[in-house]
This record gives structure tokens, sequence and C-alpha cells, in this order.
């Protein structure tokens, strides 16, 4: 083999195991998920009928994988190893489901795939923002009930909450979210006991 193609092949030998070498530096990919966060108590008090989340509805910005946080106003960071271990807004609906069953007496609310019963109400819940910004997460937004055998809601209620976090700390702002989603579960439920 002449000088020059044994010179080719080293250099690409030394190209590849660059690529490789860096790669094998890439940060490893981390995933998180809501949690439900207990209640200070349960209501004791039923609602008028059985309760099922039907649908929460998030933003395109946020219906990703990866996790969304503002960087400064008006500019945002995607994480592409800070990533959510399931589709975001099923993950909503879910926890928020076990959030409302831990504060609302046994039997009243319906498990997202739980065949309802015909008098069974729904709850939609639209979320304009739930994201990290500087030292606290905003979850903005509003949710509605709709009775059976109707599509107009008897009751609407908007969210505007923010929850303590460090700005650094992914997992942290996670717990945040949950925790904030706690905190609308608590509202919800005050609002949907009432007579």
């Amino acid at each position: 083999m002449s000088r020059a193609p044994r010179m080719l092949a080293l250099g690409a030998i030394v190209v590849v195991g660059g690529v490789v070498g860096g790669c094998a530096s890439s940060p490893p990919t981390q995933f998180y998920t809501l949690e439900p966060v207990p209640p200070p108590q349960r209501i004791p008090s039923r609602p008028r009928s059985p309760l099922r989340v039907a649908a929460v509805h998030i933003p395109p910005l946020l219906d990703r994988d990866q996790i969304v946080r503002e960087r400064a106003p008006g500019e945002l960071e995607v994480s592409e190893v800070h990533r959510w271990g399931a589709p975001l807004s099923g993950m909503l609906r879910d926890v928020l489901t076990q959030d409302l069953a831990l504060r609302l007496p046994a039997g009243s609310v319906l498990l997202p795939q739980q065949p309802a019963p015909a008098l069974a109400a729904s709850i939609t819940v639209d979320v304009l923002s739930l994201e990290a910004r500087g030292d606290h997460i905003s979850f903005e937004g509003a949710w509605s009930l709709v009775p059976a055998n109707s599509e107009v809601p008897s009751l609407n209620r908007t969210v505007h909450l923010r929850e303590p976090a460090n700005a650094q700390d992914y997992a942290a702002q996670v717990h945040a979210m949950s925790v904030a989603l706690g905190h609308l579960a608590d509202a919800m439920a005050g609002a949907l006991s009432q007579p």
C-alpha cells in the first residue's frame, strides 16, 4: 500500500475514533414523571355525580418529549437530555385523576378508561402554560365541569398557580409541577363538592 492511501486510512480511523469518543462523553438521557401529592385532608362531601377527568389539553409548545423551561423572558430552553417518561397531556390527566381520588370520597372519581355510568360528569383542563421560570414554576389555564348529557359547562374556573423551585434542578422543577397539580386538585375538589 502506498504512503498516500495509508495516510487517508489513518485519518479516517482518527475521525471515526473522535466521533465515537464524542458520543461516549454525551450525558445520559434522564426521564421524569409527575406524581400524585397527598392532600392535607379528604373532603367528606361527595360530588353530585361521579367525575371523570376527560382530557387535559396542552399547547403545542409543551406537547413534546423534551422538558421546556424559560431561560429568559421570551427565550425558551428545550432540553434534549431531560425528557418526560410519557406524553405530558396523558400524564397530567392521570395524575390529576389520582389527586382528585385522594381528595374526594371513594367512588367519586372514575379512572380514565373505566366505563362511566350514565350520570357521570366530565372535567376538561386547558393548560396555557406549565413551565419553569427562574426560581419557580408557573401553571396558567382553566378547567370546566360538563354534566352528563350536556355539552355546556356548569362550572368554569381559571387557574393561576406558582410554586417555588430550584432553577438549576430539573427534578426539583418536576416535583414543583406535581405540587402545583396537587393544589389544583385541592381547589377543584372544594368546588366540585359544593351543593
